[in-house]
């Protein structure tokens, strides 16, 4: 298990294309940027057990690859996270049970693999850096996102930076929100990709 620390900002949709180009990326960035296509597919049971008890689970696929994700309930305040996380590699886009059991969330361990079904995707470009920030020393990689999280005919836009701390310091992810606050209009925010996602489906 890692413990995933980030701090998600919400980004006017007009302000993307200025952010993804900004300067401030070619100053603190170690390498060239990187743009990936991320399709995500998100389970529950059909009376949303796992979305009460603060855990998302789901399978990513990118460039052919399909990745588990376990995520367990976390304390999120003005955008800054920390939760539980796992993840393992997988042949298709099919849960595997196996290596979710010695993990799985003690509420849940009535729930077998087979209860749980896809209930909503995201979709969506990921631009990523990976930063070195000096004072506070810590190494950072910020990721942009714009698509759309769907369920059904129901869709919500996906428009938002996370800075999710490798190591170091995680004070250094206010620090860099901070500077680029100068120059966008960049507002922390506590809703996760999965949260938008069942919030789509209890308000169908």
């Amino acid at each position: 298990m890692s413990q995933e620390t980030e701090l998600k900002l919400s980004v006017p949709a007009d302000q993307i294309e200025q952010l993804k180009s900004h300067p401030f990326w070619q100053e603190h960035a170690v390498q060239p940027s990187e743009t990936l296509h991320l399709g995500n597919t998100y389970f529950d049971t059909p009376d949303l057990r796992l979305n009460k008890a603060k855990v998302a689970l789901r399978i990513r696929e990118v460039n052919g690859q399909f990745i588990q994700t376990l995520k367990t309930k976390g304390e999120s305040v003005n955008g800054l996270t920390r939760r539980g996380e796992w993840e393992w590699s997988l042949n298709s886009n099919e849960l595997n049970g196996q290596v979710l059991s010695p993990v799985w969330p003690p509420e849940l361990s009535d729930i077998s693999v087979e209860q749980l079904k896809p209930l909503f995707t995201t979709d969506f470009y990921r631009t990523r850096w990976l930063l070195a920030w000096q004072s506070p020393c810590a190494r950072v990689e910020a990721a942009l996102d714009q698509g759309s999280v769907k369920s059904g005919n129901a869709s919500s836009p996906i428009c938002e930076l996370e800075l999710e701390l490798i190591e170091g310091d995680e004070s250094a992810l206010i620090e860099i929100a901070s500077a680029l606050q100068h120059f966008f209009e960049l507002s922390p925010s506590d809703q996760s990709k999965a949260e938008k996602g069942f919030k789509l489906i209890t308000t169908k």
